[in-house]
């Protein structure tokens, strides 16, 4: 019998029906399914610690087992004290934190949550995504949850866009309070774990993502134990040192010791027995010596990464014949310094080195990019050449000497490879003179010259006119014929030429740089990137870029007939229209100007304010103020 059989006006608006025999579930939830795929696409999967886009470090099977042995009763709620709510191991780079962590979600099972394992070295670091990534975690684990955090974006799309302290509030504690009993018994207590936030982007952020963890474990306004695996940075330290804190924290240090040498010469015997097997070395060969492996333990002095670096070295390194003498090559390592990182230093060095002079700078330019950039697809290699204008053929020739500390991998969903780099230190080692000498250092003015040429020469390919949305004035997406990659390219381009200069002012002066200043006169601002980029650029980003430009070229490059509607056109209406209760200050000491934005000076080709200074007020286009020496932001 139909299930709704001889029944009359019948109005169906949601919920679950089981007939007998024939089970028919009727689930009605819009607002469920469209909050949901703004959250998945709010989050940064990559980040999780099952993520296919990560090759993460282990503990070595034997090795570790005091602190995993010490962790994991804390995280099964078998701890002495149940108001430890909240645990920071900490430790310098390379010691095995992240390795622990990972061991131990996956040991955790049932009673792990929801996890971001941050990576500055492969740009997994934006703040903005850290809480919905775990309330998508939480949302594909509790049903209630779910609903009612969908239920929350839906109502307010917006939220995934505000601060950390109110998406925490919005995102987790209210849609927290709405679980079932059932949901509600299953994540008391489970663990999320929050590996690497030293390497988040913003020492703000940083602070604000632990205050509001501590604040919400000593109010009881989450059911979670939090886990965080850190190096110990003053601002982390400080952090973690307030009175609210220390109530309900477990501190736990991995140093830098000799303890682990045991676990490092483990590591190492099963790597060389894995290279034996690999080249097919008989058994009757005696290699590696005893010495040899104990001489490789005392270099790595207590640092796992060391270990790890060297194994990969060892069986992929380059420019060496094979692994006998690239492990000789390591033992001639000298220790140059007192630095706990000089013997690993040393050894990227050594890797360094076996790159060919004539593809040095090109090879550094890709290492330049991945430090400096922020593409709209991460670090696909696509998007890498087509920037630095290399076929995929050459990039793949420039990083073979490099296989030891970075790989090319792929997305599980489409199978389009990246650049992955294993370990932040080798990205920092770059970054430092003192470290990476000059030969390799990437903070350079001769790199950022490079790299900006590289924006300068995509910023100026030609642009397919743009049909603009009549009702929106937005890009209609027409352009290329509607390749979002493309455009995502173009977009992205322009806001690096503005971006750039005021990051890389420590090292590169556009105003010492005239060719591209000359240059920047040439770029097709595009209408597409007129509307595109000012959402994704701080009003103080394009103050410092007009900053950088020096006083007798501002007027020519900023109100050049193609550049003027971007920079203080379009731009500068979206930043006012966005902060109008900001004041803007151009000049300095008795030239000061302060401007306030007027209500009703918003017009086509001449955007006015009104122009305050101690002595007069009176209208001024910023076009008239130009020549002043400085442009900044004052709130």
């Amino acid at each position: 019998m139909p299930f709704f059989a001889r029944s009359k006006r019948v109005n169906v608006k949601g919920g679950t029906f089981i007939e007998a025999e024939n089970v028919l579930n009727v689930h009605h939830h819009p607002s469920f399914d469209a909050g949901f795929d703004k959250l998945q696409a709010a989050s940064l999967p990559q980040a999780m610690h099952d993520s296919s886009a990560r090759d993460p470090p282990r503990c070595f099977p034997g090795t570790r087992e005091e602190y995993l042995r010490a962790i994991t009763i804390w995280g099964k709620g078998e701890w002495k004290d149940s108001n430890t709510r909240v645990l920071w191991m900490k430790g310098p780079a390379g010691v095995g934190k992240s390795a622990i962590a990972q061991t131990w979600v996956e040991g955790l099972k049932g009673k792990h949550s929801a996890s971001f394992f941050f990576s500055r070295a492969n740009h997994w670091n934006d703040p903005n995504k850290f809480i919905p990534t775990i309330a998508y975690q939480l949302a594909t684990k509790y049903p209630s949850y779910r609903e009612a955090v969908c239920a929350t974006i839906v109502r307010d799309p917006l939220v995934l866009q505000k601060s950390i302290n109110t998406q925490f509030q919005e995102l987790l504690v209210e849609p927290l309070r709405e679980l079932s009993s059932e949901d509600r018994d299953a994540c008391d207590k489970t663990v999320v774990v929050i590996d690497g936030l030293d390497e988040c982007d913003g020492l703000k952020a940083q602070d604000a993502i632990v205050q509001v963890i501590i604040t919400s474990a000593a109010e009881g306004t989450s059911p979670f134990l939090w886990a965080f695996f850190t190096r110990p940075e003053p601002n982390i330290v400080a952090s973690f040192s307030s009175s609210e804190a220390k109530d309900m924290c477990w501190y736990l240090t991995l140093p830098v010791s000799r303890d682990a040498d045991k676990d490092i010469e483990a590591y190492l015997r099963d790597g060389f027995q894995t290279i034996r097997v690999m080249y097919s070395i008989p058994e009757d060969v005696y290699w590696p010596k005893e010495e040899e492996i104990l001489r490789l333990v005392e270099q790595s002095a207590g640092l796992f990464i060391y270990g790890a670096s060297a194994m990969r070295f060892i069986t992929l390194g380059p420019g060496l014949s094979d692994p006998p003498e690239r492990l000789k090559s390591l033992l001639q390592i000298g220790n140059n310094g007192s630095h706990p990182l000089s013997m690993l230093d040393q050894l990227y060095l050594l890797i360094m080195q076996q790159i060919p002079k004539d593809s040095l700078q090109n090879t550094l330019s890709i290492l330049t990019f991945r430090r400096m950039i922020h593409w709209p697809r991460g670090t696909v290699v696509s998007d890498m050449c087509m920037f630095l204008n290399f076929s995929e053929a050459t990039f793949y020739a420039l990083l073979r000497n490099l296989h030891s500390v970075l790989a090319v991998e792929y997305f599980s969903n489409d199978g389009t490879p990246f650049l992955r780099i294993y370990h932040t230190s080798f990205i920092e080692f770059l970054w430092s003179h003192e470290r990476s000498t000059p030969d390799y250092c990437i903070r350079t003015q001769n790199m950022f010259r490079r790299l900006y040429s590289a924006c300068l020469d995509l910023a100026h390919a030609p642009m397919p006119p743009c049909s603009l949305d009549p009702t929106t004035g937005l890009c209609s997406g027409s352009c290329w014929g509607g390749d979002k990659e493309k455009l995502a390219a173009r977009y992205s381009v322009l806001f690096q030429l503005i971006r750039l200069p005021g990051l890389m002012s420590f090292s590169y002066k556009l105003g010492d740089d005239p060719g591209s200043l000359d240059r920047l006169l040439l770029v097709n601002w595009s209408s597409a990137a007129v509307h595109s980029f000012p959402h994704n650029l701080a009003d103080s980003g394009i103050a410092r870029f007009i900053d950088k430009i020096p006083e007798q070229r501002r007027p020519g490059i900023i109100m050049c007939t193609l550049a003027r509607e971007t920079l203080l056109g379009k731009v500068m209406k979206l930043v006012l229209q966005r902060t109008p209760t900001k004041i803007y200050a151009l000049g300095t000491g008795r030239n000061r100007v302060l401007l306030v934005p007027d209500k009703e000076g918003f017009y086509e080709d001449s955007y006015r304010f009104k122009a305050i200074n101690p002595s007069k007020s009176s209208r001024k286009s910023l076009k008239d103020l130009l020549s002043l020496t400085q442009f900044r932001v004052d709130s």
